[in-house]
């Protein structure tokens, strides 16, 4: 029963990512006033997985070193 849970959950993200990044792109400032497409949609996750993977490592490190810090006091 909890797997079919947990899959439903995952399908659910799924979905709602898939409505929230396709509309969006990434782009950057080439000239004056010029701007230069670089990910649209899903590519976006490919084009910027080191700072989700770092963001993922700090808050990681947060809450180890925060629940250390609460145990101690």
């Amino acid at each position: 029963m909890c797997y079919a849970i947990y899959t439903i959950l995952i399908g659910l993200f799924l979905i709602y990512s898939d409505a929230v990044l396709e509309p969006l792109a990434l782009s950057e400032l080439v000239g004056e006033g010029e701007w230069m497409v670089v990910a649209l949609g899903w590519e976006m996750v490919f084009s910027i997985w080191p700072l989700l993977l770092m963001a993922m490592v700090v808050a990681s490190a947060l809450t180890f070193f925060g629940m250390r810090w609460l145990k101690w006091s």
